[in-house]
C-alpha cells in the first residue's frame, strides 16, 4: 500500500470519495462520456444496485465552469429524490444543446433579460431590484471607447465595417449569457436549491465586487441560507467565463457579483480536498479521488516574444481569434493543481487514492465554443477513446466504489 498506507483507514467504508469535474466549456463532452462509461461498470459491478448512479459512490462532487454544470446534473433530484440525469443523459446533453449556447445572436450586445424570482433564501430579508441580473460594471475607459465608435459609425456610416471589431473584441462579451441561462433554467427549474442536491457539491466562482472566490457548497447552505442559492443560479455563475459570458448577479439575502469559478480553479480537485478535510475533519489519507479533465489543447510553439510589444491587445486578441492571456491564466492553475494533487498522493504513497483522467487536444479541438458538428463528434470520439485507454483504471475503481458503498451499508445495518 506505499508509505502512507499505515495512516489510512482499517475499513474500506471510512474512506472519503470525491469526484471532480475540471471548466472547458464544450470540452465537457469528453468526461461526460468518461463517466457514461464509470457508471455503466457500477451497475454491472453493483448486483444489489442495478440503478446504480454516480451520486451513489460518491460523497463529495465538485465541478467548475461546465464542470459545474455537470456536478449540478448528476446531483440534482428527480421527484423519487433519485437524479434527474444519467451520466449518458449528459453526454447526450452536451451534443444537442452545445449550439444553443454558443450561438451567437444580433442581440448579443444587450444584456440578457432580468428576470423577476420570487424565492429569497432569508424570508426576513426583502428587496425591490430583480434578483437575476447581468452584474454592472462601470468601466470609464470602455464607456468612452464605446463613445468613440458610436460616434464615428455616426459620422461615417461607412466606417463600420472597420470599427465593429474593435467593439466586437473588446466591448462586449462573445455570448449574451441568454441561451445558457434557458438551458441551464430548463433543466434544473428556478427553485432548485442548492441544498437538496443528492450528495454534497463543491462548485467555485469568483465574486468580482468583493474579489476574492466564492465556494458554494451543499453542507454550506445548508448552515447558512444566504448560500442557499437556486442551483440554476450557482451554474450560471459558475459559467461567466470572462470574454464569453458577462458577469452574473443575484441575490439571495445577500447580493453575488461573480464570475467562472475557473479564474480561481478550473481544475477543483485541490480544492475539493480542502473542503472535504475541513468537512470531514479528516486528512487526505482517508480520500479516493477521481478528477476527470476537459483536455488539455496544445499550445506550443504558438507564441512567440517576438518584438516584445506586447500590449493589452495582444494579449487578447491575436489573429488567430485567441486569447493568450486567458488561455495562460486557465492553463497554468490546472498543471499546477495536476503537480500538487499528484506529489502529494505519491510521496505519501497513496498513489491508488489518485487518479487523474486527462487528454492532450489540438488546438482546433481546444476551443471551449467550437460546436460545429465536426467537431462534437471529434470531441465525443475522444471521450471514448480516453474511457477506453483507461478502462483498467476505471474498472479498478468502480470496483473499489462499490467496495466502499457495501462497507458502508454493512455497517449501517449492523
Amino acid at each position: 500500500m506505499g508509505n502512507g498506507s499505515s495512516s489510512e483507514p482499517e475499513s474500506q467504508g471510512d474512506f472519503v470519495t470525491i469526484l471532480s469535474i475540471d471548466g472547458g466549456g464544450v470540452r465537457g463532452i469528453i468526461p461526460s462520456e468518461v463517466l457514461s462509461v464509470l457508471e455503466a461498470k457500477l451497475q454491472k459491478l453493483d448486483v444489489d444496485n442495478k440503478d446504480a448512479r454516480i451520486v451513489d459512490y460518491f460523497d463529495f462532487i465538485a465541478g467548475t465552469s461546465t464542470g459545474g454544470l455537470m456536478t449540478a446534473m448528476l446531483t440534482a433530484p428527480n421527484d423519487e429524490k433519485r437524479p434527474l440525469f444519467a451520466a449518458k443523459d449528459i453526454a447526450k446533453f452536451y451534443q444537442d444543446k452545445s449550439p444553443y449556447i454558443f450561438h451567437k445572436t444580433p442581440e448579443t450586445n444587450q444584456p440578457p433579460s432580468t428576470e423577476e424570482d420570487s424565492r429569497i433564501s432569508d424570508p426576513d430579508v426583502a428587496t425591490e431590484e430583480p434578483l437575476t441580473t447581468p452584474a454592472e460594471v462601470i468601466n470609464t475607459p470602455a464607456t468612452f471607447l464605446r463613445g468613440i465608435i458610436d460616434i464615428i459609425v455616426e459620422l461615417s456610416p461607412e466606417a463600420k465595417d472597420y470599427v465593429e471589431p474593435l467593439n466586437t473584441y473588446l466591448l462586449q462579451p462573445k455570448y449574451d449569457g441568454k441561451n445558457l441561462q434557458d438551458t441551464i433554467k430548463g433543466l434544473l427549474g428556478e427553485k432548485l436549491a442548492l441544498s437538496e442536491t443528492l450528495t454534497s457539491v463543491i462548485i467555485p466562482a469568483f465574486d468580482i465586487k468583493h474579489f476574492g472566490p466564492t465556494i458554494f457548497s451543499t453542507l454550506k447552505a445548508k448552515r447558512d441560507r444566504s448560500m442557499d442559492a437556486p442551483l440554476a443560479d450557482v451554474c450560471r455563475a459558475t459559467s461567466a467565463a470572462p470574454y464569453y459570458f458577462p458577469p452574473y448577479h443575484f441575490k439571495t439575502s445577500k447580493p453575488f457579483n461573480l464570475v467562472d469559478g475557473g479564474v480561481a480553479a478550473n481544475n477543483p480537485s485541490f480544492l475539493a480536498v480542502c473542503e472535504a478535510m475541513k468537512e470531514k475533519k479528516a486528512d487526505f489519507h482517508k480520500f479516493v479521488v477521481l478528477s476527470l479533465g476537459t483536455g488539455a489543447p496544445d499550445a506550443s510553439g504558438r507564441l512567440e516574444v517576438r518584438d516584445g510589444k506586447w500590449g493589452i491587445v495582444d494579449w487578447l486578441w491575436q489573429d488567430d481569434n485567441s486569447n493568450p492571456l486567458l488561455d495562460i491564466l486557465t492553463t497554468a492553475p490546472d498543471e499546477m493543481t495536476e503537480m500538487y494533487m499528484s506529489t502529494v498522493f505519491q510521496y505519501s504513497g497513496l498513489e491508488h487514492n489518485y487518479t487523474r483522467i486527462q487528454v492532450e487536444l489540438k488546438p482546433s479541438e481546444g476551443l471551449m465554443d467550437n460546436t460545429s458538428k465536426e467537431n462534437l463528434e471529434r470531441l465525443k470520439k475522444i471521450g471514448q477513446d480516453l474511457a477506453e485507454q483507461n478502462d483498467a483504471k476505471l474498472e479498478a475503481l468502480a470496483s473499489r466504489l462499490v467496495e466502499i458503498r457495501k462497507a458502508r451499508l454493512t455497517h449501517t445495518s449492523a
